[in-house]
């Protein structure tokens, strides 16, 4: 599909506003080092440097006022990130007097950039493929070691060159498949079936691990949303702080002081976990508390964990536990905690309490309070994603548009596959696995358009 590709030089802040030591405003394009030369007093010109090097000076508007000193570093096509002439100046860190340097360069006839557009470039440039362009901004968001790893996996072209082997060998099979064809009348046959049909079933085993491994990216990127529900004053909003390390949510007595769901994110091992503090599950009358059950209910239906707080104390706890039991979307991803067992005489709990609640159901004791079984309750909630083998790796997808593509390449084999195996014409295979091969393209943006382009680099921050 047709891309459009603008060279007009761009100019925009590469890093945060607010106040440091330094600011970085990244300028490139077809005319960036003049454009900048032109305001740049130093011992040589711009213009006439070479490729990575910096170089110090005074930087001036148009009227000649000096603006900052700074550091100009001037990158060559197309060796530069976009591929194209490219500057980076550093100048002073201060909110007004690097907004003033970017207003300045603006005014020498340079445009603002986009959202994304320095990547945008840099792909149109062919410097990087889409996946690695995508891989940018994930590196950038990694909130994990083990996001980070996988998208610096993906931006060193890993994950690329697993779709290019995958593009390579049902090439090889498409041509050879076309190729027959145009010897059938002799009926001579260049790939038996059996060997057409166990590299088609190969390839799809590939792209179906490639799919089943976006649940564990996804993990790896969002985190895993855990929902802590329960009655009224069971402790729940004590184990959300307990969990955090800090004192997030409004504790006390009296039953019904959670109305709206909080939210907080904490790290456990790598993986992040997004905690849901929920109203307590009661029928009422208060209108406030009414809309409080019915988030905590919508909080419950989105969440992947639940994590169900029981009164240990209170024996009529458990007529409604294995109610709310029945409310939980994932029955293998449930943990009870026994709550306030500080209050409990050890015996009750080991012969009565423990043993209500159905056996795929994990279960442990806190305290809140006095921080008993904290930890326990961290590793618990680590085992709910343990079963789904996390393992960080080259191939781990994260990207839904990654997946979708997958999920088409693979729709398309198995039709191949159906038309090899029932000796249907060898046309309509090939066609199949020219759609699969088509799919995989769009990975990595062989196949592409504007309107997905400005879709996929206008999340990107500005300046990147």
């Amino acid at each position: 599909m047709a891309r459009v590709y603008h060279d007009d030089t761009i100019v925009a802040r590469a890093t945060p506003l607010g106040e440091g030591a330094l600011a970085v405003i990244r300028v490139s394009g077809s005319n960036a080092i003049a454009a900048v030369d032109v305001l740049f007093r130093g011992k040589s010109s711009l213009s006439e440097a070479a490729g990575y090097t910096a170089h110090y000076g005074r930087l001036i508007n148009l009227k000649g006022d000096h603006i900052d000193e700074i550091i100009a570093t001037v990158f060559r096509k197309p060796l530069s990130y976009t591929g194209e002439d490219s500057v980076e100046i550093s100048c002073h860190g201060g909110i007004y007097i690097s907004q003033l340097v970017l207003d300045t360069i603006v005014s020498s006839g340079v445009r603002q950039a986009e959202p994304g557009e320095f990547t945008k470039r840099a792909f149109l440039n062919g410097r990087i493929d889409l996946s690695q362009a995508e891989a940018v901004a994930g590196l950038i968001s990694a909130r994990s070691e083990a996001s980070r790893r996988i998208s610096l996996n993906q931006l060193e072209g890993k994950f690329s060159q697993k779709i290019a082997e995958i593009r390579g060998r049902l090439l090889d099979v498409c041509s050879l498949i076309e190729l027959e064809l145009d010897f059938s009348e002799e009926g001579i046959a260049l790939l038996p079936r059996e060997e057409v049909l166990g590299l088609i079933n190969l390839l799809q085993n590939e792209i179906e691990q490639m799919i089943d491994s976006y649940r564990v990216g996804k993990i790896y990127r969002d985190g895993l949303s855990v929902a802590i529900v329960g009655k009224p004053n069971a402790g729940k909003s004590s184990i959300f702080n307990a969990l955090l390390a800090e004192n997030r949510a409004i504790v006390t007595d009296i039953p019904g002081t959670t109305r709206d769901s909080l939210e907080e994110n904490v790290l456990i091992d790598g993986i992040w976990f997004r905690l849901h503090d929920t109203a307590g599950l009661r029928e009422t009358n208060d209108p406030a508390e009414i809309e409080g059950v019915a988030r905590a209910r919508s909080a419950l239906k989105m969440a992947d964990v639940m994590l169900l707080v029981v009164d240990s104390f209170l024996e009529r706890e458990r007529e409604g536990t294995l109610a709310l039991l029945e409310e939980a979307q994932r029955p293998d991803r449930v943990i009870v905690a026994y709550n306030k067992i500080d209050l409990c005489e050890p015996k009750r709990i080991e012969t009565g309490l423990l043993k209500m609640i159905a056996s795929h159901v994990d279960e442990v004791l806190v305290s809140a309070k006095t921080g008993f079984g904290v930890s326990t309750l961290r590793q618990k909630l680590l085992s709910m994603v343990a079963n789904d083998g996390l393992e960080a790796s080259g191939l781990q997808v994260m990207n839904v548009r990654h997946r979708d593509a997958l999920c088409r390449a693979l729709t398309a084999l198995k039709s191949a596959f159906n038309t090899v195996e029932n000796g249907v014409s060898g046309e309509f295979a090939a066609l199949d696995i020219r759609m699969a091969i088509d799919s995989l393209a769009e990975i990595v943006g062989e196949i592409s358009s504007d309107e997905l382009l400005n879709n996929i680099f206008g999340k990107f921050c500005i300046g990147k």
